[in-house]
């Protein structure tokens, strides 16, 4: 029992070592990350070179204090440093002219490819030819390494991409470091890496769609709101759309009045003249004579009221009288004559 209780604290603290070193592998990459999307992450490399005693100086003045982290490097070497051939190889090979050295490079220079760092340029190209010529220059793996160590030891920093310069500084071989940690990373950091990656692009996601989706909600919530309210007023808009059109009949008949006040009065008079006896529908004028069209209980009835006004003469029914539908009124159309 009690050798199970230690494996299992063994377990749990591998565990704990494993996920405390992801996380540190993951704030340098973040950090990494960050000061390359800074404006300043462009800036040229930092230039060293190789001192009469072996050491490391910076080539630019007031570079005495460098801040740590990761830089791009260039290290300045004496031209003796590195192996240098010039060979021809057939046009054919095109852009696949490192690898043709990498398989050769044993017969060019007297160490091993893994051992080795190399770079090979086209010197020139001759019209018509079927070979090329190309420049190569190499240089021990174990010297950058151990120039590496002393820039991490005495600079505190670690090399993104090192430029290995000749005397004059022109850049002869590129390490790309940086390429290099990713090959041989601890495959639980690059899954813890790729886990917070996208555990992260989830949080960025919803962070991004969670105003999107409470802007949709709210929306909806206005729309329904604005649907309830027409609803509600749905009845006093027609009830204004209809007191609307009366005032504007009104205000037209107004208008008639005042164009033709005599009519105006006609209609009055008669209308008070016929009280209750009848409903007058409509009145046409011509001169002294007035026709009246509507309905009443009893034309007869009307007719004999009508002869005893002062101001009308010459009643009389014109066409027939006929009944209503619902036989409650009888159809008028009477002719009379106003006097002065």
């Amino acid at each position: 029992m009690a050798s199970s209780g230690l494996n299992n604290r063994t377990a749990s603290s591998r565990l704990f070592e494993a996920l405390a070193d992801a996380i540190d592998w993951w704030l340098v990459e973040l950090r990494d990350l960050a000061r390359q999307a800074l404006p300043f992450s462009n800036l040229k490399p930092l230039r060293l070179q190789v001192a009469s005693n072996d050491g490391l100086t910076p080539v630019d003045p007031g570079m005495n204090r460098i801040g740590g982290g990761r830089k791009n490097v260039q290290l300045q070497l004496d031209d003796n440093s590195f192996l240098y051939r010039k060979i021809k190889l057939p046009q054919a090979v095109g852009k696949n002219i490192e690898r043709v050295v990498g398989y050769e490079f044993n017969k060019y220079f007297p160490m091993s490819i893994e051992d080795a760092l190399f770079s090979c340029r086209v010197a020139a190209v001759q019209p018509n030819a079927n070979s090329i010529e190309v420049e190569i220059w190499a240089i021990g793996r174990n010297q950058i390494d151990l120039y590496l160590t002393m820039i991490r030891r005495q600079f505190e920093l670690d090399v993104r991409l090192l430029f290995i310069a000749d005397s004059s500084g022109r850049t002869r071989i590129t390490r790309n470091l940086e390429q290099e940690r990713r090959g041989q990373a601890d495959p639980r950091q690059v899954l813890f890496g790729r886990v917070l990656n996208l555990v992260l692009a989830g949080l960025v996601a919803a962070l991004v769609a969670y105003p999107v989706v409470r802007m949709d909600a709210y929306l909806e919530t206005q729309r329904e709101e604005v649907k309830r309210l027409e609803s509600k007023a749905r009845p006093v808009i027609e009830t204004r759309e209809k007191v609307m059109a009366l005032d504007q009949r009104f205000q037209q008949l107004v208008d008639r009045k005042k164009a033709n006040p005599a009519t105006a009065d006609v209609w009055s008079y008669l209308t008070r003249a016929v009280g209750d006896q009848a409903i007058l529908q409509r009145m046409m004028i011509s001169g002294r004579k007035v026709q009246l069209a509507g309905k009443a209980p009893s034309v007869e009835r009307l007719l004999r009221s009508l002869e005893k006004e002062a101001r009308i003469s010459e009643v009389k029914i014109v066409g027939q009288v006929t009944a209503t539908k619902d036989n409650a009124f009888e159809l008028l159309k009477l002719e009379l004559e106003l006097r002065e």
